[in-house]
């Protein structure tokens, strides 16, 4: 067996494991997160501690229908954003002319009727559901995200809710593991072993050589899944994974630049990486423990969305 087929193995045997072990976690609807999420009344602490119970509940829900529908901590932030601009991150039985709910959507704009606007649930659905029809929506700013959705008179509003609603997503979802199927993590892998030895060239894609994130890029899309193409837009698109927790398949991040981190790997256990580090150096397998460390993210299997 070749080193990249031993690893793909040892990952699928460990995912399965993992998988396993995560019973009464929430999972979503495509099958590829499970999550505890933080109880409402729990959070007590920090700016979340602004919120009463009803905003919490609120925001709550938001977060757990991004996960149901396979979207990553990004949709949440910037739905969290625009729930507190357009209503406070209350339900409201009214607004300017027709608009209503917790985006203050509008029946007269073919959002649904009143009664469907006002369940927060069928609410949030829309809402993620425009969203994702949004061109490179996960690469926007907030601002332009929400715009797109909302059609507000006051667009740069949204900003001032960025950084609270970051920390909402990031409190609540504290606990949350999002799993990608071991296979496709077995994929993720095997490409990236493949590679080794590789040269290193800046913009380059493969097959003959790679950047840092043309290798991962590439990676991930021989699993199925597709991810952004620069390395701060990579960071920008997955699930936030807390140090210490990250798994096979998850990417480390370096240099934290203007726009996001400047450096990616592909995790592959026992703290290492594989990865394309400059252009005196090869594709090779590397430490990820290291002082330019900015974290990790899991993709979410594109599957799902």
């Amino acid at each position: 067996m070749n080193a990249a087929a031993a690893g793909a193995a040892v990952l699928l045997l460990f995912v399965i494991a993992f998988t396993a072990a995560a019973t009464g976690m929430f999972t979503s609807s495509g099958g590829d997160t499970t999550c505890v999420l933080a109880a409402p009344a729990d959070i007590r602490s920090g700016a979340v501690a602004e919120l009463d119970e009803e905003q919490r509940g609120n925001a709550t829900l938001i977060i757990q229908t991004a996960l149901q529908l396979g979207l990553p901590a990004r949709a949440a932030v910037i739905a969290v954003a625009t729930a507190l601009q357009e209503s406070g991150l209350r339900n409201l039985p009214h607004g300017h002319l027709d608009s209503l709910g917790l985006f203050q959507q509008r029946p007269s704009q073919g959002w649904g009727t009143p009664e469907q606007i006002l369940d927060p649930a069928y609410a949030s659905r829309s809402f993620y559901k425009r969203l994702v029809t949004v061109r490179r929506w996960e690469q926007l700013p907030l601002t332009k995200a929400a715009q797109a959705v909302q059609r507000s008179a006051t667009p740069n509003a949204y900003a001032r809710w960025e950084a609270l609603a970051q920390q909402v997503v990031d409190t609540f979802t504290g606990s949350c593991v999002p799993v990608i199927p071991g296979e496709q993590v077995a994929a993720v892998i095997a490409y990236a072993y493949a590679q080794l030895g590789k040269p290193y060239r800046w913009g380059a894609e493969g097959p003959a050589a790679f950047d840092c994130s043309g290798l991962t890029m590439r990676a991930f899309q021989a699993a199925g899944i597709t991810i952004p193409r620069v390395a701060a837009d990579q960071w920008r698109h997955g699930s936030r994974i807390p140090a210490g927790q990250e798994q096979p398949g998850d990417l480390a991040f370096f240099r934290m630049e203007q726009d996001g981190p400047g450096h990616v790997g592909i995790v592959i256990g026992n703290g290492q990486m594989i990865h394309a580090p400059n252009s005196r150096e090869v594709v090779k397998i590397a430490l990820y423990e290291r002082a330019d460390l900015v974290g990790f993210t899991r993709p979410i299997a594109s599957e799902a969305r």
